[in-house]
């Protein structure tokens, strides 16, 4: 059995790639309308599922019945009668949760990411902290959730995730995590260390994430040659052709293929679409895995990707850091407001399935890249030059990036002693030779060691690590209903610094009222909320 590890992300929970999540209600079955809204049938699952013994509150959870296959599985789990009183409350009742829905993942004839994940990876989100009444404890309802999740893990075998949609809950839970090893008892010295290194570049401002298809592949997309098998199926590839076909190198393949969807006379179902429209939906997912949802919380303004899919765009906007897409879809409104994205981008240099006629896979494409996207180009280029590159699921074979790394190379000072690299790459596999051909352009961090049977995995936590290393965000600090969460110290510290606000001269038009206003900000003050009982 695998060691079991517990994620932290921002993000939404019915978005998540997951096998079961955490469906909160009630001894009435009672769920808030937020839940029956976005999931069908799930009002109908409980009352179908939940038996005497759940009603009158002798078990806490169970697994959904006759839930469609391959989707994650609702686990039903009570919150107590009357409300959370205390945060202990809860402790018995996430157990029964990771307990219930461990049980129902080992009776799954196929879960939902058997293709994608060796380990079960269950969900929940900030239980008890809405209807749930335990809203003005979530400090404490935070430590209990994660203490809790720690205890369980030894016999669970399976990897849990906490889904936040709340800053401050996201940041006392990554403080937390930074504070005590129990949490990175899965993780290697060596790795964890490497984490903390980049996450020191990401705090400064200096570390860009550059995604490739493996973070795709964690929610269920197709490997490049699966991408290539499901189009050669569609536009019917004469079985007596594949061998050679397979001979040719993929930009060529790609090429063929367009041939054959584009030659008429044809009966083929979708004919008619163009080829980046068929493209498009072998690469259309609907629910993003761990990975970018992990790496949309790194504290980056830009991102660079090679994927067509709208994954990562979707991660970053449900953990509350939207990014605007390069190059804009030009059917998009001009006329109405751009969404907040605190300029933070994403520039997809292949295009994207918003985009179908985007999309860069045939050689011709390719050989046209230049001439249309060089701004696209000089933006990748400048990155390379001023900021660290990470790349993750990239597997550098991609030519037109040769082609970049080559210029930026030849503008940068002939310093042959020198050690920086322009980036880092996390690959699953140590490969001496890939290393060789990159040294002293890259360098390579390598998820597969001793210890660890499953590199993909180790890759996940690898970026949970980063992420939580990452974060510097203390808006928890001051935050209301987070006083619970600190310790003695951190109280008092509260407690002093929110008696600033108390003083005649913390009002007026001082330029300095605007500063500290700006710095209690920043810890999660709110003119807005009672601060009753701690001033």
């Amino acid at each position: 059995m695998a060691e079991s590890h517990l994620f932290v992300a921002m993000g939404n929970i019915l978005n998540l790639r997951c096998d079961c999540w955490l469906a909160p209600t009630d001894q009435d079955l009672n769920i808030e309308a937020t839940w029956t809204d976005a999931v069908a049938g799930l009002s109908e699952a409980a009352n179908l599922t939940a038996g005497p013994s759940f009603r009158d509150g002798t078990i806490y959870a169970v697994a959904a019945l006759d839930w469609p296959a391959n989707e994650p599985v609702p686990v039903f789990t009570s919150v107590p009668v009357g409300g959370v009183r205390s945060a202990i409350e809860l402790r018995p009742r996430i157990a029964a949760f990771l307990r219930e829905a461990a049980r129902a993942v080992s009776e799954m004839p196929r879960r939902a990411t058997a293709e994608t994940r060796e380990v079960p990876l269950l969900a929940l989100p900030f239980f008890g902290t809405a209807a749930g009444g335990g809203d003005l404890q979530r400090g404490e309802i935070m430590r209990a959730i994660l203490r809790t999740i720690l205890s369980e893990l030894p016999t669970l075998g399976c990897d849990v995730v906490l889904v936040l949609q709340d800053e401050a809950a996201f940041a006392l839970a990554q403080d937390i995590r930074r504070s005590e090893s129990d949490y990175w008892l899965q993780l290697s010295r060596v790795h964890l260390d490497h984490a903390k290194a980049l996450a020191h570049k990401a705090r400064n401002g200096r570390l860009v994430p550059f995604l490739g298809s493996g973070v795709s592949i964690t929610a269920g997309a197709p490997s490049w040659d699966g991408l290539l098998g499901k189009l050669a199926e569609s536009v019917g590839l004469d079985p007596g052709m594949a061998k050679q076909f397979r001979k040719l190198s993929p930009l060529d393949q790609a090429n063929i293929l367009q041939s054959l969807h584009e030659s008429p006379p044809s009966n083929r179902v979708g004919a008619n679409e163009s080829f980046g429209s068929l493209v498009s939906s072998f690469v259309r997912i609907e629910r993003y895995g761990l990975a970018p949802t992990l790496l949309a919380r790194l504290p980056s303004d830009g991102a660079i990707t090679l994927n067509y899919d709208s994954l990562f765009e979707r991660a970053c906007a449900d953990a509350r850091l939207g990014r605007a897409v390069i190059p804009q879809d030009p059917r998009e409104d001009e006329t109405q407001a751009p969404a907040e994205t605190d300029s933070r981008w994403l520039l997809k240099l292949h295009g994207s399935v918003a985009q179908p006629d985007s999309i860069v896979l045939t050689r011709d494409d390719y050989l046209g890249f230049n001439a249309n996207r060089e701004a696209l180009s000089a933006l990748v280029k400048a990155h390379l030059m001023t900021h660290h590159l990470l790349f993750v699921g990239f597997g550098l074979k991609d030519d037109h990036f040769h082609e970049i790394v080559h210029d930026v190379r030849r503008a940068m000072p002939n310093d042959h002693g020198s050690s920086t690299s322009l980036g880092t790459v996390l690959t699953l596999n140590t490969d001496p030779l890939q290393e060789l051909a990159w040294k002293e352009k890259l360098s390579f961090i390598s998820m597969d060691y001793p210890f660890s049977s499953d590199p993909a995995r180790t890759l996940e936590i690898f970026l949970d690590a980063l992420t939580c290393y990452s974060t510097a965000s203390h808006s928890y600090f001051l935050a209301p209903r987070y006083e619970g969460g600190l310790n003695m110290k951190e109280r008092q510290l509260r407690n002093e610094i929110l008696k600033l606000k108390t003083l005649p001269a913390a009002v007026g038009e001082s330029s300095v009222v605007g500063v500290i206003d700006e710095m209690l900000r920043t810890l999660g003050w709110s003119e807005n909320a009672s601060y009753d009982g701690e001033l």
